[in-house]
């Protein structure tokens, strides 16, 4: 198990503010920059909203991993982020039912789940 090696390293990871952006991108439904607020907003963007990120920038290849039983990026999402980016050279499905976005990290044999083939595509790159 690697239950003591998560606990270990518990809480890690992630900001405060990293957390709040991500619930301001799944409430407007939008992939955009963090939400200042109207006035803070429109003096560091420009703009009242925050801009939506231009992923037609994103010049480097980009091969997009996922899993059926991940509740942060349900295929839907997968996908439209896929047709978004202008270099995406792949959608690989994680061959195992039950794998979900924290097995990313954590899980026993994530390595020949995922890590060995995002290591042998970056090779091919």
């Amino acid at each position: 198990t690697m239950l003591p090696v998560i606990l270990g390293h518990t809480p890690a990871g992630a900001s405060t503010r990293q957390i709040i952006h991500y619930g301001q991108e799944v409430k407007s439904g939008y992939f955009r920059q963090y939400d200042h607020g109207s006035v803070e907003n429109l003096f560091k963007y420009g703009s009242l909203e925050p801009p939506n990120y231009d992923l037609s920038k994103v010049t480097t290849p980009v091969a997009l991993h996922y899993s059926n039983n991940d509740w942060l990026a349900s295929l839907t999402d997968v996908d439209a982020l896929y047709s978004e980016l202008p270099n995406a050279i792949g959608m690989f499905l994680v061959p195992l039912d039950q794998f979900n976005h924290i097995d990313y990290m954590w899980a026993i044999d994530a390595k020949t789940l995922v890590y060995d083939t995002v290591i042998s595509m970056m090779n091919q790159y």
